[in-house]
């Protein structure tokens, strides 16, 4: 399975390289769900929450019936400047014949001096890689996927010591599009990849005279899921950078309890986070998740991110 697992990677990195090509940068927050971050945010092949159609919208075909999301998140406690820094996302997905649809809003702040929103709507389906003409029994073996984004973001008026406003950007809203799939060459191996940001765009506000794009994001990801134990890789390319992420997931009591930890190196070297994280169902339907994030050598004087989920499973789901 190790050799399956390296040659799919291995294949991934050549698309990007050979055929993508590299593209150039605001909404660069690749965080989820506190399950996500726990795990460093290694999420591409499982990401089989409401919120996972941020990262890959094949995931919601993993979503069994009907669920909902919500997750609150302070970012780098203890900063010199006292800023505080937040993000909220609320999602929810509906599996039903057709396919799974779903839905996400996130908020990003940066106390009252700048917000980001992203509003994604996903869709996703699953099939079959064999192409056997009127065979009901084919295995569902590709589960495929897209979502169309409408990104926002404004900043506060910048004053100076008298009160007088120095400068006041008008802030940008547009559209772009996600791709996703997932690949399951057994039921507990997915091989994921996501395209973000399709759409090339400019993201700078009006009256700025700096242009700044939003990046294309290749995401490739690989799982393997065993009864008690999921390891989880992520290898994202962007503006020329490579960052990988590897995490754990280990269910105890009966998968009741959930503990996890990651690592996520930037551009493999110049910077690296440590998070660790634990889940708890509180019943059949609802779990409740947190996670802590360190920056080990990037940012320094703060207490790291903190971020606390709860997902709730409607009573349709198996």
């Amino acid at each position: 399975m190790r050799k399956k697992i390296l040659l799919y990677l291995i294949f991934f990195i050549l698309i990007e390289c050979f055929i993508l090509g590299k593209c150039y940068s605001a909404f660069m927050d690749s965080y989820l769900g506190a399950r996500s971050m726990a795990m460093g945010g290694a999420y591409t092949a499982i990401a089989d929450d409401a919120d996972g159609g941020l990262v890959n919208p094949a995931g919601l075909s993993m979503i069994k019936g009907r669920q909902l999301t919500a997750t609150t998140a302070i970012l780098h406690i203890g900063l010199d400047d006292e800023s505080m820094i937040s993000q909220n996302i609320v999602g929810y997905a509906h599996k039903a014949d057709f396919g799974s649809i779903g839905g996400v809003w996130k908020r990003f702040n940066a106390g009252d001096l700048y917000y980001e929103n992203v509003l994604v709507l996903s869709c996703s389906r699953l099939g079959s890689l064999y192409f056997s003409k009127g065979d009901k029994n084919r295995p569902k073996n590709i589960s495929y996927g897209g979502s169309i984004k409408l990104l926002n973001w404004d900043s506060a008026p910048t004053i100076d010591s008298t009160g007088r406003t120095v400068e006041d950007l008008s802030g940008w809203t547009g559209i772009n599009f996600d791709l996703g799939f997932v690949i399951f060459p057994s039921v507990n191996t997915p091989v994921a990849i996501s395209f973000q940001n399709i759409r090339k765009s400019y993201v700078n506000s009006k009256s700025s005279n700096i242009d700044e794009k939003l990046p294309m994001v290749t995401r490739m990801g690989v799982a393997a899921i065993g009864e008690n134990t999921t390891w989880v890789i992520d290898l994202i390319l962007k503006q020329g950078e490579i960052d990988l992420k590897i995490g754990l997931e280990r269910k105890f009591y009966d998968g009741d309890v959930l503990v996890r930890t990651g690592i996520a190196l930037e551009n493999l070297a110049w910077g690296m986070n440590y998070t660790i994280g634990a889940g708890y169902k509180l019943s059949e339907k609802t779990r409740i998740d947190y996670a802590f994030m360190y920056p080990v050598n990037n940012i320094l004087e703060t207490f790291g991110s903190h971020r606390v989920s709860i997902v709730y499973n409607f009573g349709d789901n198996q």
